[in-house]
């Protein structure tokens, strides 16, 4: 029975619906609208990563992954540096998300691509995958991420950032690049969900901080236990394996399709009142900052943890929904360029004093609708006493019938990589578009690299 054992227990390991979706996915089995959706995650995750480059934090932190992991040749993506490629691929989920413009999904509560796709890419391009490749790892990493996403939820206990879920999905992404087999593949996603960060949500949008959900620990936690079930190092049978309900459709329904984008640069629960906003302003073009009074805003619960008017930083300032707004009253838009001065962006007094007369309470009928919706009322008083009402509004960019069009996600990120890359910012798009053409896709890493 000893001898047997082994192969008993690898069996059981491996004999998952979970493990065989993994290496399965193909690239050519998809749906044109699944390959069109995979691209625009990967060309939105790309551009916030750009954007984020050039914010003042990230020399530090970059200097700090040097001395931890030492030099290497894999490009942290919109800078002239290279690291080891675990310091590589936490730089670039650092900048993805630094911003609060990289994507999300409602089911979920998160945002994977900011975790995954930096992940796939790096390691892709360290290894010269295909674009294919690529593509198949980031759709296998989404399905992984957003059903451990719900595992937890439904498990109870404390909610946990994008990080304490989405890690697995990046474990079983690189682990596809890595072409672990079966065992190897399970050992991967099981280490992943025992090592993942804590990563308390409630906690990290209350008190912002450069540690966004933990997403650029989860990015190389996922590869790094992807790394280590390559080289044999073993775990518990994930917990995924055994939620056959809830991976019963795996192959079937791909959840990057089901991805939302952001249209400025805030913490998705302050988007449906800016969009509320919005359309205001396209009614009234002379709206804006000096003809309101006071602004209140009827959300679901947890929008509230986001109700700080006095930010000391760009990074509290995209947590703060009533900041986010003000700022948006001003100037009709709220993009990375702006963040970028802090002093002046969050003691700009105007905005300051704009800040404080927005005020929030909960709508328990819209808590009832979350997560899955996001709605929020608006009711703006002007100064001459009269109000603007907007009910029941969605964030737009959502999955579905507000979805962004491909010209939407073309300015975006525009928008955000050409302050960084220059030129080289419409051949790296051209190039994305054309992803599942790529030979070897270290071709857009040298793109992203600044001389």
């Amino acid at each position: 029975l000893s001898d047997c054992a082994p192969s008993i227990v690898q069996t059981i390991m491996a004999d998952s619906k979970v493990v065989q979706y993994c290496q399965q996915v193909a690239w050519a089995n998809m749906t044109q609208a699944t390959k069109d959706f995979t691209k625009r995650a990967i060309i939105d995750a790309i551009g916030c990563a750009l954007a984020g480059s050039a914010h003042v934090t990230v020399p530090g932190v970059t200097q700090s992954m040097l001395e931890i992991d030492g030099n290497g040749c894999n490009v942290v993506w919109g800078t002239n540096k290279s690291l080891h490629v675990k310091g590589a691929i936490f730089m670039n989920a650092y900048t993805a998300a630094l911003f609060d413009m990289d994507d999300g999904h409602r089911r979920a509560q998160g945002h994977p691509g900011a975790v995954i796709v930096p992940a796939v890419l790096t390691v892709a391009s360290r290894l010269g995958c295909t674009g294919q490749k690529v593509a198949e790892a980031v759709i296998v990493g989404y399905d992984i991420a957003v059903r451990e996403a719900v595992r937890i939820r439904e498990a109870g206990g404390p909610r946990k950032g994008t990080s304490g879920w989405c890690a697995p999905g990046a474990a079983a992404a690189v682990g596809k690049l890595l072409q672990l087999t079966d065992e190897q593949m399970c050992n991967a996603i099981g280490q992943c969900e025992y090592f993942t960060p804590q990563a308390g949500q409630d906690r990290s949008v209350q008190f912002p901080s450069m540690t966004k959900e933990g997403i650029p620990w989860g990015a190389y936690t996922g590869s790094f236990c992807a790394h280590l079930a390559k080289g044999g190092f073993t775990a518990h049978r994930p917990h995924l394996a055994d939620a056959e309900e809830l991976c019963a459709d795996l192959g079937q329904k791909f959840e990057i399709d089901f991805t939302y984008y952001k249209k400025w640069a805030a913490c998705r629960w302050a988007h449906p009142a800016m969009g509320g906003l919005e359309k205001i302003k396209s009614e009234k073009p002379s709206f804006g900052i000096t003809e309101v009074k006071h602004v209140k805003i009827r959300s679901f619960e947890k929008a509230l943890l986001l109700s700080n008017p006095k930010p000391a930083s760009t990074l509290q300032a995209v947590y703060s929904i009533p900041f986010s707004l003000a700022y948006w009253l001003k100037h009709g838009q709220l993009e990375p360029d702006n963040l970028k001065d802090e002093v002046a962006m969050v003691s700009d007094p105007e905005v300051c004093d704009m800040a404080t007369r927005i005020d929030m309470e909960h709508a328990t009928e819209y808590t009832a609708e979350f997560p899955l919706r996001c709605i929020q009322d608006i009711i703006v008083t002007l100064n001459d006493g009269s109000t603007v009402t907007k009910e029941t509004l969605e964030a737009p960019w959502d999955a579905g019938e507000r979805a962004p069009s491909n010209e939407e996600i073309n300015a975006k990120f525009m928008t955000l990589a050409e302050p960084v890359i220059g030129a080289n910012a419409a051949i790296l798009l051209e190039k994305l578009y054309a992803l599942d053409e790529l030979a070897d896709v270290s071709e857009l890493t040298r793109l992203m690299t600044v001389h």
